[in-house]
Parts: structure tokens; sequence; C-alpha cells
């Protein structure tokens, strides 16, 4: 007979404990003037929940994105040097801490590694031969999502440049001529026996968007650098 059938109580009797309240999704908080585009940011949030170092690579993937997905630095490898992070006021990590974030950006895709060329993995310095920094690029997920920030961004611009420009341009009292222009030289005409083309010169393919241009960079990019 067990203590609580003793006691009177029947165990099938006995108050169950309280459900346990279920756990809020991990939500980082963004700090500082950068945020990250929507779509990285569920992104890297889903990757790093359940990761004890969440909070520490979290701070490191914005360092990072602001400083190099700009669009002249998105498609650049760059390196990381941890004893120059280490206690930087926009970050608050140690060096250690550091060296764990990149391991789990890399492990989560967030960040590629570029492994260099076969023999030039060191560089002669005054010193003797030193290995060469490991560079690193944002991964195949991410690029593409900070590709297209950028031309949303872009765009957002050109448009806000235009309603600048329009109202100025309608105020004016005095309308705009329009020069002539002489009609264009009619092209030249090649007979091929009894067919008759133009001769438009080269084929040239349509010309990418600047988004789809930039895309295909880092396909390039990362076919190259692949091992």
């Amino acid at each position: 007979m067990t203590h609580v059938q003793a006691a009177g109580q029947p165990a099938a009797l006995r108050p169950l404990p309280p459900p346990r309240r279920p756990l809020a999704p991990w939500s980082p908080a963004e700090a500082g003037p950068y945020r990250l585009p929507r779509e990285a940011h569920d992104r890297l949030t889903a990757g790093l929940a359940g990761r004890k170092n969440r909070e520490a690579a979290f701070a490191l993937a914005v360092f990072l994105a602001r400083f190099w997905t700009t669009p002249d630095r998105l498609l650049s490898a760059f390196a990381v040097d941890r004893r120059a992070l280490a206690g930087h006021e926009s970050l608050g990590l140690s060096e250690d801490r550091i060296r764990g974030a990149l391991g789990t950006l890399e492990a989560i895709g967030f960040l590629d590694r570029v492994e260099p060329a076969p023999g030039k993995r060191y560089q002669r310095t005054a010193e003797g031969l030193h290995r060469k920094p490991i560079l690193f690029r944002f991964g195949a997920d991410y690029g593409p999502v900070f590709a297209r920030a950028n031309a949303r961004t872009q765009a957002a611009r050109q448009r806000e440049t235009g309603r600048r420009r329009s109202p100025a341009a309608s105020s004016s009292p005095h309308p705009q001529r329009v020069p002539l222009v002489a009609p264009p030289a009619p092209l030249p005409q090649i007979h091929h026996g009894s067919r008759l083309s133009l001769d438009l010169g080269e084929e040239v393919g349509t010309p990418d968007t600047p988004l789809e241009a930039a895309l295909a960079r880092w396909r390039r990019s990362v076919e190259a650098t692949a091992p």
C-alpha cells in the first residue's frame, strides 16, 4: 500500500502538475542603424534556434551584413579578424565567442568558407611564411537575398528621385521645345538571291537586369571557388 493510499487518497486522484507553458519562439532584437532584410532575418533566426551561442552568432551576422552586403562588396570574399573585432563596441564579443559564432554561421550556411587554391595557402612575409587569412562569402541561400534587397533599395531611391524632379519640371512656365531629329538612315539591305534581308550586325541577347547580372556573377564566383 502506497503512502497516498494509506492517507485515504487513491493514487488515481492525485492532482496533476500544472502544464508547462510552451516556450516562446526565439526572436532576437536588432539594435543599431542596420536591419537585416526580412527574408534573411527569418531564415537566420530559424537556423540559429536551439544553438547555445545564437545571440553571439546573430550579432556577428548582423555586423558582417552591415558592412559586406553593399552592392560593391556583396560578391567579394572577406576576412574576419577575431583579434581586431574582440571588444568592438558594436559587438561586445570576446575573441573566443567570435570564433564560436563564426563556426555556427558557417554550419547553418550563412557563411561559406573560400578555400584557397592548392599551393597558395601561405604567403611570404618579413618573418617568413605565414598562413593566409581565412576568407568567407555569404552562403548561397543568403547572397541572393541581399542582392534582391539592394535592388529594392535602388528602385526606391530612383522613385524618390523621380518624385523630387517631377514638380520642378511641371512648374516650368515655358514648355521645352522638342528638337527636330532627322529620320534614321535606312538599314543596309543585302540580297541573297531572291531573298531580301536586313543587315542588323551581330546578334546581341537581351541584357540582364542588374539583379540577374549580380546573381549570375554570384553563381560563377561560387563555382570558381568550390573545392
